[in-house]
């Protein structure tokens, strides 16, 4: 297989598996969502302030795009209202789009095993580079939401 046609297998499938991951991540229902946040491996990670110092996430996470509304899921890019609810919610929606990042990062570097050898390099990159900054957002935003909410209030959720 040439490397122009390899290149292009690898573009499709990229673009393919972000449309199904992500299609299959919108129709994920909330008290399954809500089920994965409760884990406590779920839970762990660093604070708020980690991303800020070491990512400076806040200097560049508003240029990153938002497709949560993509396939029925609800937008991230901004807060609708500050009312308890509403704010579990987007809690939920960070679980979610960090499912279907890390699910795109696993599969997305697949096109290195029919790449020539010179090229393996770059799928693995475009996975990385393509769902890691996401994953660093959705997680920053959701240390920042837990501060708030109390994931095992069920009066907290609307489901």
């Amino acid at each position: 297989m040439s490397n122009v046609v390899g290149m292009a297998l690898a573009i499709a499938f990229w673009i393919a598996t972000s449309v199904v991951v992500g299609f299959l991540g919108a129709r994920l229902s909330l008290t399954a969502l809500l089920s994965i946040a409760r884990h406590s491996w779920w839970l762990g990670g660093p604070r708020a302030r980690w991303y800020r110092k070491r990512l400076f996430i806040d200097a560049w996470k508003h240029r990153l795009p938002e497709a949560g509304s993509f396939g029925g899921g609800v937008s991230k890019r901004s807060i609708a209202s500050r009312q308890h609810t509403t704010l579990a919610r987007l809690y939920l929606e960070t679980v979610r789009a960090e499912l279907v990042h890390t699910g795109l990062l696993v599969i997305q570097w697949l096109p290195a095993l029919w790449l020539s050898p010179g090229f393996v390099v770059v799928p693995v990159l475009y996975a990385v580079l393509a769902n890691v900054p996401f994953l660093a957002v959705q997680r920053y935003n959701r240390v920042r939401l837990s501060r708030i909410i109390d994931i095992y209030d069920p009066w907290c959720f609307d489901e």
